[in-house]
């Protein structure tokens, strides 16, 4: 896809799909189960893969609520960090 049109098509992606989740593309194992979920339980959604080698790929909501259950779901789990004290 040429450079514009990508840029056009994002633009129009965002407005309708302002929500989003940005997943590393390397621990996703399994899309189908991810594939799965938003067939079976989210409105509006669509995706892309957010750089030239793949690495990651971003997931576009129609409604909030849609993109925070997903992020739940699917998101790494890392721990955070923690003050001493």
């Amino acid at each position: 896809m040429e450079a514009d049109k990508r840029s056009a098509w994002l633009r129009k992606l965002d407005a309708e799909c302002p929500y989003q989740v940005v997943l590393p593309r390397a621990q996703l194992a399994d899309d189908s189960e991810i594939m799965d979920f938003l067939i079976a339980y989210v409105g509006k959604f669509d995706m892309y893969v957010e750089d030239d080698y793949a690495a990651f790929v971003r997931y576009c909501f129609e409604d909030p609520l849609d993109a925070e259950i997903f992020r739940a779901r699917f998101e790494p789990k890392i721990e955070r960090f923690r003050l001493a004290g």
